[in-house]
């Protein structure tokens, strides 16, 4: 079978590149390991309760943001409601003993941290600037707004100021660091790792805006899956990719575990980077190329327990309840827990499912052992959970009924890592890059450009600009 473009991997930056080419007449096909396409993503049911594994909000999903913008280029029909204004998260700061609700829209951010932390008011000021001069500064956060020269969108700020760099230029108090570094958690990179640009390109575009997917997840996978069939693009599950070979002509020829091979003018990776550069070619990359990608670190890991409650016990429209420290920035958020609340109807706010998730080692000496060991290990730390969650939430304690758990062997299953968010963004290691040195063969995903929903989808759009040159 002869396709023009295939795609290995049915993530989001995979089901964005496959709809981009479908939407220009090409001839697409996706191929999926996992029974269903967006594995990490689909969730999962149980006692006839949904629960979403993936996504929970993301900023710039507005209409007249960048995310709302992609999704109109994509053809879908995506409804997004905005989470609560004044404190879509909750964070219990466990240090000074008071709550502070996390709000969007830069003048009720500015107010609340000054208000909270009257003396750190200069440098609120100075670094809430800050990130809004480097969202103004990327061209992919921007181009929903005014026309760039397809070359400015490969131009990424390239300077090694971490968020910890620029956290502690601004601030003294370290509750107040803890709190804004608490959603580095969302992309998987230590404050001392991360650079200041990414973090903006994830989290801190969630400053001006929080949305969420009303009816979940699953309702932007239908919306993907419709556009797809729409646009001609075949869907493939249960099928794994062993190996990539490419021909002097420019053919690719991809191979599956089954036997089965499909070729293609284009190929593009949205898989694990690691597991992608196992299957191209060998002049795919150079040897010191292929190294540093064998040895790029992966993001840290989370084991979740899963639960439900048959009435709320948190303030309604909040998503998130985190328990902070002021030491937390310092040891970069380790061993740090929080706790996810979905309503599954959003009127009758019941019945809720439950999150609670550990920040783990993600290491594989740590998850690759007997499954004796890993059925004592998961039952304890299944019961530091619960026995931190009677300490510091014994009301949610009293009404939760526990369903199931995931660890970081549970996400190898699906992208065959144990980090939560595949390969982690380093200052100090160079990142992936979506051209390779076979024409025709292209990398997409959070590896490439940034984490998150709107990193992923960038990426793929990246690539459509790069196929226009």
């Amino acid at each position: 079978m002869k396709y023009d473009a295939i795609v290995l991997g049915s993530g989001i930056s995979g089901l964005t590149s496959a709809l981009l080419l479908g939407k220009k007449g090409k001839k697409v096909a996706i191929f999926e390991q996992a029974p269903l396409i967006a594995p990490l993503l689909a969730g999962f049911d149980r006692q006839g309760v949904h629960f979403d594994t993936g996504f929970h909000y993301s900023g710039a999903l507005g209409k007249n943001e960048v995310g709302g913008f992609m999704f109109k280029q994509l053809g879908l029909s995506v409804p997004v409601e905005l989470c609560r204004q004044d404190g879509y998260d909750n964070m219990r700061l466990l240090t000074s003993g008071r709550n502070f609700k996390m709000p969007f829209i830069r003048e009720n951010v500015e107010q609340r941290l000054c208000r909270y932390f009257p003396k750190e008011t200069e440098g609120v000021k100075k670094y809430l600037d800050l990130t809004q001069k480097t969202i103004d500064g990327v061209p992919f956060l921007n181009f929903h707004k005014k026309s760039f020269k397809n070359e400015e969108f490969f131009n990424f700020i390239s300077d090694k100021t971490t968020l910890a760099d620029v956290l502690n230029n601004c601030f003294k108090d370290e509750e107040l660091k803890s709190i804004l570094s608490f959603s580095s958690l969302l992309y998987g990179t230590p404050p001392d790792k991360i650079s200041f640009f990414l973090h903006c390109c994830c989290s801190a575009i969630m400053i001006e805006s929080v949305w969420k997917i009303e009816g979940g997840v699953s309702v932007l996978i239908d919306a993907f899956k419709k556009a797809l069939l729409d646009n001609g693009v075949e869907l493939f599950t249960n099928k794994k990719a062993v190996k990539i070979e490419a021909e002097k002509t420019g053919l690719k020829t991809v191979i599956f575990e089954d036997g089965s091979y499909y070729s293609c003018d284009i190929c593009v990776s949205s898989i694990h980077p690691k597991e992608f550069v196992k299957i191209a070619p060998n002049e795919t990359y150079r040897n010191k190329n292929r190294e540093r990608m064998f040895n790029m670190r992966e993001t840290d890991g989370f084991f979740i327990l899963y639960g439900l409650l048959d009435k709320p016990v948190e303030d309604e429209g909040v998503n998130n309840t985190a328990f902070v420290k002021a030491q937390d920035f310092a040891n970069n958020h380790k061993d740090f827990m929080y706790i996810n609340f979905t309503p599954q109807n959003a009127k009758a706010q019941s019945p809720i499912s439950v999150c609670a998730v550990l920040s783990v080692d993600s290491s594989e000496k740590s998850w690759n052992v007997s499954q004796k060991d890993y059925d004592a290990k998961k039952e304890l730390i299944t019961a530091e959970i619960k026995k931190k969650i009677e300490t510091l939430y014994p009301k949610l304690a009293k009404n939760i009924k526990y369903v199931d758990s995931a660890t970081p062997a549970t996400f190898k299953r699906y992208v065959n890592y144990y980090g939560s968010y595949g390969i982690m963004h380093d200052v100090n290691f160079a990142g992936m890059l979506p051209i390779t040195k076979i024409s025709g063969l292209y990398a997409v995903g959070q590896a490439v450009v940034a984490p998150g929903l709107i990193g992923a989808m960038t990426s793929a759009f990246l690539l459509d600009k790069m196929l226009e040159r």
